[in-house]
């Protein structure tokens, strides 16, 4: 039977969530005294895979070390994604598929194989020594409170999960019991933010500060708006009553640490130093726009994607100015691009209201606002909430599963179906009609 390469990616991801919720299932996964529950595993499964970091249950509480150890390898596989998985099976084995060469070189721009090689095992290497590096600082952290094993674990796995940008967490309350503890909060944020660059943008960094190279223009339009959004998002938690300096709890270098934390992981990890559920709705308004830009393409983050942005945006000011062309810091922005960045923001933007119209059916006993915070978390893959995961009815639970799945893999599969439409040239007459 032949696969498209959606088809693939589907059921790579899919056999990922299954075998993970099998894994999950094992009585040695959970602690004593906690009941079984196949689609509460199924979820922290998807949840995992899709670097979400919604939970249904406490993590710490509910798993033992081996049902942890399972979510971390899974947050990992599901945070290199499966192009970058397949490709290290390629290089061990020597043998690639024509499918996925097409697939990663469309997302990384490369027009060669052996251009591909070199780039993943860069990537490769970087990202290990970049979650490798984090852990040791975290481990230090953690040693404070911690016997050295528990402290390496916490380590590895708070490294791991904010490189993937996975809000995922062993501590019931997610960071807060650190939000007085600069150095952990600003490690996780870098990892968030290197995690969130993209790994093509990673190694044109590397190449670019040791051999001199130039920055391409893509890493440059992503360096230029993670550099923004997070700015304007710091500012914004700056000056708010929950985390900046309104909040009378604390100082000023408090609330700088508190902001600017909450700005990175907002984004796209899911990780808070502060209580989400006392937010109030015009910060909620500001998450939820955090939560629906992402990261860049080719990370481990989902969302609309900045890159996908900074072409809606051009191509709102070119209309608005009646300019011939889509221009971006002087380049001019190729037309078929800029169809394709409406579309993903179109189909995105459906998308998210036709999941917060389904759970505000199925979850009538809720509140409507939480609804649509959930949902854009979860087909943002931001991993934040309102703390309404764990009552989610049995549909609830379902629907946002499949929102997490087409969240992970919504992006990819638009690119792959532009590139397998196979589209006919069938002219037909033109008509105008009124606009506006």
């Amino acid at each position: 039977m032949k696969y498209s390469p959606v088809k693939t990616i589907f059921l790579f991801f899919l056999g990922l969530m299954i075998t993970g919720s099998v894994l999950l299932s094992l009585p040695v996964s959970r602690n004593a005294g906690f009941d079984f529950s196949f689609l509460d595993n199924l979820f922290m499964s998807a949840s995992a895979v899709c670097i979400t970091g919604l939970t249904v249950v406490n993590m710490g509480e509910f798993y033992s070390f081996f049902g942890q150890t399972v979510i971390l390898f899974l947050i990992q596989l599901g945070g290199l994604g499966y192009m970058f998985v397949s490709t290290v099976a390629a290089l061990l084995t020597g043998k690639m598929l024509l499918k996925d060469r097409r697939i990663l070189q469309e997302i990384f721009d490369i027009s060669s194989f052996g251009g591909l090689k070199k780039i993943i095992l860069k990537a490769l290497s970087f990202i290990l020594g970049i979650e490798a590096a984090g852990a040791a600082v975290l481990t230090v952290v953690f040693l404070k409170e911690y016997p050295f094993f528990k402290a390496l674990y916490l380590g590895i796995f708070h490294s791991v999960a904010g490189f993937c940008n996975a809000g995922f967490s062993p501590f019931a309350n997610s960071l807060e019991n650190y939000s007085s503890t600069p150095v952990l909060l600003y490690t996780i944020a870098a990892m968030i933010i290197l995690g969130g660059l993209g790994f093509f943008v990673i190694v044109d960094l590397y190449d670019h500060f040791k051999n001199k190279t130039r920055l391409s223009f893509h890493s440059k339009v992503v360096l230029f708006m993670t550099a923004a959004i997070t700015i304007a998002s710091f500012l914004y938690f700056f000056f708010s009553r929950e985390t900046g300096i309104l909040n009378a709890e604390g100082s000023i270098f408090h609330a700088v640490n508190n902001s600017f934390f909450q700005a990175v992981s907002s984004r796209t990890a899911g990780f808070s130093c502060v209580p989400i559920e006392r937010f109030s709705e015009l910060t909620d308004t500001v998450l939820i726009f955090l939560m629906s830009a992402g990261a860049a393409p080719g990370s481990a983050a989902g969302g609309l994607k900045l890159t996908t942005l900074a072409l809606v945006f051009v191509f709102v000011r070119g209309m608005i100015k009646s300019e011939g062309s889509f221009v971006l810091f002087k380049r001019t922005m190729p037309e078929d691009l800029i169809k394709k960045a409406l579309l993903i923001f179109v189909v995105f933007v459906a998308a998210a209201a036709f999941i917060s119209a389904v759970l505000v059916f199925l979850e009538d006993n809720m509140n409507t606002s939480d609804i649509v915070f959930e949902a854009v978390s979860a087909l943002g893959t931001a991993g934040l909430s309102k703390g309404i995961t764990p009552y989610l009815s049995v549909y609830g639970k379902i629907f946002v599963i499949i929102a997490m799945i087409i969240g992970r893999l919504g992006i990819l599969t638009l690119l792959i179906l532009m590139l397998d439409s196979g589209q006919k040239n069938v002219k037909y007459p033109e008509s105008r009609i009124l606009v506006g």
